[in-house]
């Protein structure tokens, strides 16, 4: 068992005898030159970049680093994803070498060998960066690519003989720590994916009393996925003894994912009437996720019961994230006679962002509240419905108070719609009130359309107000829009 913890790897030492034997040497450098040549002729594509490539081999072949490390600096910015980008890198960083600039070099060789783990050329890039001075990076590399090595043979090793297997997973998950970064947490996925009796004691034993939080989450997790009612109790025994707001969340789901009757009871419990407002917020929200129809009038019952803001809204979140008729009907229900304005604008807020706007309409017609038909103007804008513009529209031009029209206008200029504009300058042109009118002008101001721009030019030089045409042209200054620059300038003259 003991042999599984890792130690210094003899590839580290092989890199670095390797750098330390071959880069500098007069032969390495012919190899190196042969293999760069051998790399261009066979890649016998004629692309911009491949050609720029070409360049930097010549200037290679002829020893001027300076021009080779400029040519192959000019790929690796010009072309980001070309498919010889590792080759490019690596050779960037052998011309800055051999002009003395280690430190230079060192910054695209770490690169090379640190995303493109599968490059022909990382092996000449670590061991110039070794020969560069830089040793840590081999041994890393090296102890990295290791400890990927033993996550296969531990997966490999499960499906060959699980008791084994388990034993050494066992001894591994003993230790507080692990010198091969990953492995801990891959063996307790690698557990947790077997449904047997074997694995579960294993799994609570890291559940209840692992140093690392990270483990005891993937543990609890694996656990909610034996869909085990024995495994369940355990999971809420763990629940009613751990505080802590990580260890109860990853539970909660647990028990949910578990999909037995006994955590469902538990989460509906929690929901209702647990003392830890966290755990009855997180509890509400994996309820919605059950998708049957307990846990819908769960999630009512909850509603109308608990005055608490934070409880509701989360109610509401999970209602409407529903798809069920009777789930829509509460939602609308809250929207139209919610107990405060609060309550009933998120009501709507949820209502605009998943249905139509037939409902929203109907509320507005006979609404009275001005922040709520805000509310309701806001919703209706948000939404896809194709009818929305037009009823905006309609609400704009009509009789209602000047703050509805106005908020109308406000939130059809978020569209940053052409013809949405359009409609604004016949407005702006048919309109008389001088408080409408400031809306529009400054719904122009706002827009990035150039109509806007030459709208607020036109007003800026023939408007009967000078309070708009002062503030058309501090539009027009704002907008940066070169033909508002040129009319400023002759305004000038």
């Amino acid at each position: 068992m003991k042999n599984f913890v890792i130690s210094r790897s003899p590839l580290t030492l092989a890199v670095i005898l390797l750098a330390l034997f071959s880069v500098g040497s007069v032969s390495a450098h012919s190899q190196d030159i042969a293999k760069l040549n051998r790399f261009v002729q066979t890649n016998k594509t004629n692309t911009a970049s491949m050609q720029v490539f070409r360049e930097g081999r010549d200037f290679i072949e002829t020893q001027n680093w300076q021009k080779a490390a400029e040519k192959f600096n000019d790929f690796i910015k010009g072309y980001p994803k070309d498919k010889d980008l590792d080759a490019a890198l690596y050779w960037y960083g052998y011309a800055l070498e051999k002009q003395g600039r280690k430190d230079e070099a060192a910054v695209p060789l770490k690169r090379l060998v640190e995303r493109h783990p599968n490059s022909s050329w990382r092996r000449e890039g670590i061991a110039l960066l070794v020969a560069m001075g830089h040793t840590e990076i081999a041994q890393e590399i090296a102890h990295r690519d290791n400890c990927k090595i033993k996550i296969l043979a531990l997966q490999s090793l499960f499906q060959a003989d699980e008791e084994r297997a388990i034993g050494i997973i066992s001894e591994t998950l003993k230790a507080n720590t692990s010198p091969c970064q990953g492995l801990q947490a891959a063996a307790v996925t690698i557990l947790g994916s077997r449904r047997s009796p074997r694995v579960v004691p294993v799994l609570l034993d890291i559940a209840r009393n692992n140093a690392d939080l990270k483990l005891r989450l993937t543990a609890i997790r694996r656990l909610g996925d034996q869909h085990d009612e024995q495994v369940t109790e355990e999971l809420i025994k763990l629940y009613d003894a751990d505080r802590s707001k990580e260890v109860r969340a990853q539970i909660l789901r647990a028990l949910v994912e578990s999909r037995t009757p006994r955590g469902s009871a538990k989460v509906m419990e929690i929901a209702r009437a647990s003392d830890d407002l966290n755990s009855r917020l997180f509890a509400i929200r994996f309820i919605s996720e059950l998708k049957d129809a307990a846990s819908l009038e769960e999630l009512i019952r909850i509603y109308d019961a608990d005055k608490t803001k934070e409880v509701r809204s989360q109610v509401l979140r999970a209602l409407s994230e529903r798809e069920e008729p009777r789930a829509r009907a509460k939602v609308l229900d809250i929207a139209r006679t919610g107990e405060t304005p609060e309550l009933r604008i998120e009501a709507i807020r949820r209502l605009g962002n998943r249905f139509g706007i037939a409902d929203l309409l109907q509320i507005y017609s006979t609404e009275t509240n001005l922040q709520i038909k805000q509310a309701l103007l806001r919703a209706i804008a948000e939404s896809n419905d194709a009818s929305a513009t037009p009823k905006l529209f309609e609400i704009a031009r009509g009789a209602e108070a000047m703050e509805l029209r106005g908020y109308a206008i406000r939130v059809l200029g978020h569209k940053n719609d052409p013809t949405i504009l359009d409609q604004f300058v016949a407005m702006y042109d048919a309109e008389q009130n001088d408080q409408l009118k400031m809306m529009l002008l400054r719904a122009f101001g706002e827009s990035p359309q150039k109509n806007a721009v030459r709208k607020l030019m036109a007003i800026a030089r023939n408007d009967p107000s000078v309070e708009r045409r002062k503030l058309a042209v501090r539009y027009l200054g704002q907008s940066r829009d070169p033909e508002a620059m040129k009319f400023l300038e002759d305004l000038l003259k």
